[in-house]
């Protein structure tokens, strides 16, 4: 792990707890304590974190001190040019109001005071515009990069970025970071996209295991599980085999076919539409 990838693991995990240790760190990132208290040093001149007997501790918010979210938005920036399309996005004005559909089913189900996980995917991205233009007040855990930035408009929601490798083609992170700066976080709710959906053999697939690992780690976090799935997603494969149907609380789809619906339904999974 380079240290500029490490140094935004840090920032990340400190936005979590707030206060952290050399020792917690260094066996988080499975590095030298003394490597750790360069990274520290680093932050702290930047003014990124405050450094402390043993430790650091995140800067507050109300000194107008850089987050981690902002951080992560600007390192972002930084390396990859903005996008001519978004993620996911489509030509096709009718696939792209599938996902409004489902997001705006999605956005029903977030209440006050819910902590939620979003990942990364244009439906995603719809429901992080209906919680900035909304009235929610929540916290919204990802791991794609456009999501703060959309979020930041609303100062009743809290966004909070994972950090991680960042991966330009799908604007997002993932990696084992990603996954070790999730495993302290729970969440009421998570919102988990998916590639393409086998009813026959009850499963749900990503297309590459980094990013279905990232998936897995937030469905264990989850009290409620929802799969986001478009019509054109069922009767699909893709490469990696990330959950069963069975392990979601819910679909949240558009479709209309009755025929596919009592399919999902005799799964015991229920289909909100």
């Amino acid at each position: 792990m380079f240290p500029n990838e490490r140094r935004e693991g840090i920032l990340a995990y400190l936005e979590t707890q707030g206060r952290v240790t050399v020792e917690e760190l260094a066996e988080l990132f499975d590095i030298s304590v003394d490597s750790i208290r360069k990274d520290l040093k680093a932050l702290s001149k930047q003014g990124l974190l405050k450094r402390v007997y043993g430790g650091a501790i995140r800067i507050d918010r109300e000194a107008e001190a850089p987050t981690p979210s902002d951080i992560a938005a600007a390192s972002a920036a930084r390396i990859i040019p903005e996008p001519t399309a978004t993620i996911g996005t489509s030509a096709d004005p009718a696939k792209e109001e599938s996902r409004r559909q489902v997001a705006s089913r999605a956005y029903m189900e977030i209440n006050d005071g819910d902590a939620i996980f979003l990942d990364v995917s244009e439906t995603s991205r719809h429901i992080a515009e209906m919680l900035a233009a909304g009235d929610k007040r929540c916290i919204v855990t990802t791991n794609m990069i456009d999501v703060p930035a959309i979020l930041a408009k609303n100062p009743l929601v809290t966004a909070l970025v994972t950090g991680g490798y960042l991966s330009p083609d799908m604007r997002g992170f993932t990696g084992p970071t990603t996954i070790s700066l999730l495993e302290p976080l729970l969440f009421e709710k998570a919102f988990i996209s998916c590639a393409g959906i086998s009813l026959p053999k009850r499963s749900v697939t990503c297309d590459t295991m980094e990013s279905g690992q990232v998936k897995q780690r937030a469905i264990e976090n989850a009290t409620y599980k929802f799969l986001l799935a478009e019509h054109s997603k069922f009767d699909f494969h893709a490469g990696y085999r990330f959950a069963s149907l069975t392990d979601f609380t819910a679909i949240i789809t558009d479709t209309t076919d009755v025929s596919l619906l009592g399919d999902i339904a005799a799964m015991g999974v229920p289909a909100l539409c």
